[in-house]
């Protein structure tokens, strides 16, 4: 097999490790900028088993102890660590919907529990809080350049932007990258953001629109805020040398567009953040950085093959916001799928076709 992976990010490096460790040897991933370059150099490092649906929950509940599993065996460290998750439940609207949703988390063993902000020193506020206890972070970059330690030597890096999928006969039979053509009989999309786009000047509909959000890094603190606290309006945790990191929560326009940051959430934040945390009134930020969300219609994520395309032709991508904690569990599954056949039952919960069949996975936590 002569194997395309587009798109160098966390899930492209991911699909290629899995694929390295069965053996496969043709395996070649294109990018157009480096390593890492895009969404996945570019979150907060953060992992959960806390979402609205319960399929997302149930895949959860099989990809996070497999990212934890390789947090150890990695020849760089990606320091996952168990945090927890906390929200800020400010009204009774909030309150009911967290209490429905514990009722879902308790049915698959991860329920948490509800508790008044002020038992959390760190806080200022006085409302209900739900504190779930098995969430948690890892460093992103760690994670990726792990994976890509193990393979680097087993593998062919191509710089350059795959424009064109080339088939025949039903099949799939190259890539074209720049002006150059790449003989493939595999070819994975995982270019998250850009997976809509450039499946679509392909004539392959994928519903996958990017949103940008930005993520701010302030000065240090002393180590209190161990949890990532969520409120209605940020969201935030402490790094382990003593910065908080987090960002606002709001949406953007689905667009394509500079990857700069505004001082407009800057200030949002900063704000609401001296607002929430006890001994932060005076705190600056040290810097920040944004990045792409890769959002679909139900904010679940896409893998597989759709039974239109022709052979050969794989996508794992539209995360929605929650895609490195879930990679190294989603290139196990593409590259079981792939070199064996085996065909993993989250593979027709998350396939491309269900949007045709009205098959959506509604998911309402989106961080």
């Amino acid at each position: 097999m002569r194997i395309a992976i587009l798109g160098g990010g966390g899930h492209g490096v991911s699909v290629a490790y899995h694929l390295a460790k069965k053996g496969v040897k043709d395996i070649s991933i294109i990018e157009m900028k480096r390593i890492n370059y895009g969404s996945s150099g570019r979150n907060a490092g953060r992992y959960r088993y806390h979402f609205h649906s319960k399929e997302n929950v149930d895949f959860a509940k099989h990809a996070i102890p497999y990212l934890l599993e390789l947090c150890k065996k990695l020849p760089l460290n990606p320091v996952c660590y168990r945090t927890g998750y906390l929200w800020i439940l400010k009204n009774d609207e909030t309150f009911n919907f967290i209490r429905r949703m514990d009722t879902l988390w308790e049915s698959f063993g991860v329920g948490g529990k509800f508790l008044d902000c002020s038992e959390m020193d760190y806080l200022k506020s006085q409302d209900q809080c739900y504190l779930a206890p098995q969430d948690g972070s890892f460093h992103h970059d760690y994670l990726t350049f792990g994976l890509y330690e193990e393979i680097k030597e087993k593998v062919k890096i191509i710089n350059g932007e795959a424009r064109e999928i080339l088939t025949s006969g039903g099949k799939v039979v190259g890539v074209r990258v720049n002006e150059v053509t790449f003989p493939a009989d595999q070819v994975v999309v995982t270019l998250g953001a850009w997976a809509g786009d450039f499946l679509g000047k392909n004539g392959f509909k994928v519903p996958i629109e990017p949103e940008k959000k930005e993520i701010f890094i302030t000065e240090d603190l002393k180590f209190r805020v161990k949890p990532l606290v969520i409120s209605d309006q940020i969201y935030f945790s402490h790094t382990l040398k003593g910065e908080i990191i987090g960002g606002i929560e709001d949406s953007s326009p689905r667009m394509f567009t500079n990857f700069d940051v505004s001082l407009e959430r800057t200030l949002i934040f900063l704000k609401e953040l001296r607002k929430l945390v006890k001994g932060a009134e005076g705190i600056r930020i040290l810097r920040g950085w944004s990045g792409y969300y890769e959002m679909t219609p139900d904010h679940s994520h896409i893998m597989g093959y759709s039974q239109m395309w022709p052979e050969g032709l794989y996508i794992d991508a539209g995360y929605s916001g929650h895609g490195m904690m879930f990679a190294p569990f989603s290139g196990k599954i593409m590259a079981d799928l792939i070199a064996d056949g085996y065909k993993n039952k989250f593979l027709d919960v998350f396939n491309p076709d269900r949007f045709e069949r009205n098959k959506l996975v509604d998911e309402r936590m989106v961080i």
